[in-house]
């Protein structure tokens, strides 16, 4: 059962129903038909709600929305990861401080050779809180000194696009 809710019947006296050879196939329709759209109901109508709070709508409709395509929806919201081409552009609008500039050049190389797109896109939301740089690039990145030396890890403030790296050897 549900960990807070319990059992849940998805069909009258479902409960006290034996599943055998002859209803299994209604069983599991009826049980992923709950999984897949039923309990998500709720969910789904808060999300559809948010959107047409934020983008300004009515009546369960979104206008502004519906002048996307499903391709720039997911760009916009459901792309995550970024690529090495992408990381050049990021590189480009790098604001390094010359007391890192060493470990900024480490860091970009690391970020073009070792790693693969969702590694990059989970640096870039530890320093930015966005996975992906989306369609119109990163406006700014900046990369300062912080302190300590070799053990210590990076920090960030995704407040400002900005990742702090310890002066490493």
């Amino acid at each position: 059962g549900h960990p807070e809710l319990g059992d849940i019947e998805i069909v009258p006296g479902g409960a006290k129903m034996e599943v055998t050879d002859e209803n299994k196939l209604e069983w599991l329709t009826t049980s992923l038909r709950h999984e897949l759209v039923t309990s998500i109901e709720p969910a789904a109508e808060a999300f559809q709600q948010g959107l047409i709070d934020v983008f300004s709508g009515s009546q369960g409709a979104c206008p502004l929305l519906c002048l996307l395509q499903a391709d720039e929806l997911i760009e916009l919201w459901g792309q995550a990861g970024v690529t090495r081409s992408q990381v050049v552009g990021w590189r480009a609008v790098a604001q390094v401080s010359r007391h890192v500039s060493m470990q900024a050049f480490w860091f970009f190389e690391a970020l073009e050779e070792d790693y693969d797109d969702e590694t990059r896109g989970k640096v870039l939301q530890f320093c930015t809180g966005s996975a992906s740089i989306g369609h119109q690039g990163l406006k700014a990145f900046f990369i300062e000194p912080a302190d300590g030396g070799d053990q210590r890890l990076p920090s960030a403030m995704t407040c400002a696009n900005m990742i702090q790296l310890p002066r490493y050897s």
